[in-house]
């Protein structure tokens, strides 16, 4: 199989750099919009990853759906947009998932392989990805084309999933040394590595542009960088290495200093000198600091760790204007400043109710947790305020703070080994990544009474909160449009991304 693998990839990339050679180099940009939907078959999904520890995750899951074609004539699909993996993979129409949740597969598609003309199995039962619960997918590698938008993806290698109790297919964007195929000393050119052998972006590079908690757009720009999107200096620091292989798998960078000020600039919480290895993971939806840093900062916001909801605080905690300073690299890298608004993610209950405290007053939870003996995540709640660059071809990060809300727009090509308009760090840290393979979990659901009975005294003064902060304003309004936390079966938070002037939904 590892033969046949990587001859048909060989071929394709042959193919790929003829069509390069008809088409200039550009960049592929892809706008989003947000929306919740409701599905209640829909259990298992992308979660907190780790290799071998399975995860109870209580928060919400902002899923970032990528609508894309497979097949000819195109059949349609969402995909789970996720920079943690390699891999893109969707169920088949007979795969478990479908045949017990229809509905599920119908929301976000799945491939019939006999409807397509250029379909193509390359390496039947050789695709798998294993959870941590022993459940996981299982199926064939295959080749088909694979448009995002306008753009199409001539040969695609893909897992079609046959076994799987996951009814949402994945898009990875991450190495090709994270395919699921990669421990056995094969790889294929995955998506990224296709859009430059086909011509479409000149680097494998692009840029995450999430947008804040309440907004609902954002955008994905493969290729390039929007230097509308971010305010201040871009600045590069080097993607760490892995400990074992001493590869490069993961989008891991150097954590370096952590800070917390209140509104008035007067410092809370402050440890510098650090050397942490962090994933900047967009598949993951809260932040996971190593536990003496994240129990100090739930301490010091009053968060309560609910056996129901996990850490949880008053939603009028977003009302503060304390932040959060994350430097990565050294004392000469990039600072990233959050608000601690974008921390603090609403619940929403079973029934659809908001949970309370005693007094009446909502509960939200709190977007940093503990990441126990589980990899270091910067997920969702730090990236959304950050304009993060991925360069896998050059094996750098840039970073800079996002200019929320932004409605210009000016895009650089990637054209050389520099990220464009970045400057990189003077000094830079170095550390290796520990954790290695593909660090997916299944997510067990929580549920709730609606009451949280525990309070906790905040250690850090934060100042006052006003009684209608944001996110107690978004609850009045019922249940959130963004960003709400799983608390049983039949919430999922997605986004529907939008091509060009049309908005593709998948029903």
């Amino acid at each position: 199989m590892t033969r046949t693998l990587f001859t048909l990839s060989a071929a394709a990339a042959v193919l790929s750099f003829i069509s390069a050679s008809l088409a200039e180099p550009a960049v592929l940009g892809v706008n989003f919009k947000k929306e919740v939907r409701r599905d209640p078959t829909h259990l298992n999904r992308l979660a907190r990853r780790q290799k071998s520890i399975t995860a109870s995750i209580e928060n919400a899951d902002l899923l970032y759906l990528i609508n894309v074609t497979i097949g000819t004539p195109p059949q349609p699909f969402g995909l789970q947009l996720d920079t943690g993996s390699s891999d893109i993979w969707v169920p088949a129409t007979n795969a478990d998932a479908c045949v017990q949740s229809p509905q599920s597969c119908k929301l976000f598609g799945a491939l019939n392989p006999n409807a397509s003309t250029t379909f193509v199995d390359i390496a039947p039962g050789q695709f798998q990805i294993s959870y941590v619960d022993n459940s996981g997918v299982k199926g064939d590698y295959i080749n088909d084309t694979f448009a995002i938008g306008k753009t199409t993806i001539k040969q695609q290698t893909m897992g079609l999933a046959a076994q799987t109790n996951r009814a949402l297919g994945i898009m990875g964007i991450g190495f090709d040394s994270g395919e699921s195929i990669a421990e056995s000393g094969t790889e294929y050119p995955n998506v990224i590595a296709q859009m430059k052998l086909q011509g479409y972006i000149n680097t494998m590079a692009y840029s995450l542009w999430l947008n804040d908690l309440d907004s609902n757009d954002g955008s994905i720009l493969f290729g390039g960088v929007d230097t509308a999107k971010f305010h201040g200096s871009l600045i590069s620091i080097p993607i760490q290495p892995d400990t074992e292989s001493q590869a490069i798998t993961s989008f891991t960078v150097v954590l370096s200093s952590v800070t917390v000020q209140n509104g008035s600039g007067s410092t809370q919480y402050s440890q510098k000198n650090l050397a942490v290895p962090v994933i900047l993971d967009s598949g993951t939806s809260l932040t996971y600091l190593p536990d003496q840093y994240a129990n100090a900062i739930l301490g010091g916001v009053g968060a309560t760790n609910d056996p129901n909801y996990g850490y949880t605080v008053p939603c009028s905690l977003s009302n503060s204007a304390a932040t959060f300073n994350f430097t990565f690299g050294g004392p000469t890298g990039p600072t990233i400043v959050v608000g601690i608004n974008e921390f603090v993610v609403p619940i929403v209950t079973t029934d659809g109710t908001v949970p309370t405290l005693q007094d009446g007053s909502a509960v939200c939870n709190f977007g940093i947790n503990p990441a126990g003996s589980s990899p270091n995540l910067f997920g969702d709640t730090f990236l959304r305020s950050a304009y993060v660059v991925y360069d896998l071809e050059n094996n750098q990060i840039g970073l800079a703070n996002t200019d929320f809300n932004a409605t210009g727009s000016s895009v650089t090509e990637f054209s050389n080994s520099v990220i464009p308009g970045a400057s990189a760090a003077a000094t830079t840290l170095v550390v290796t990544q520990t954790f290695s393979g593909i660090p997916l979990a299944t997510q067990t659901q929580a549920s709730g009474t609606g009451m949280v009975t525990g309070v906790a005294t905040p250690t850090f003064v934060l100042g006052t909160p006003g009684a209608t902060s944001k996110a107690a304003a978004m609850l009045a309004m019922g249940p959130p449009k963004v960003e709400t936390a799983l608390v049983a079966a039949g919430l999922v938070a997605a986004m529907s991304f939008v091509f060009g002037s049309s908005l593709i939904v998948l029903m």
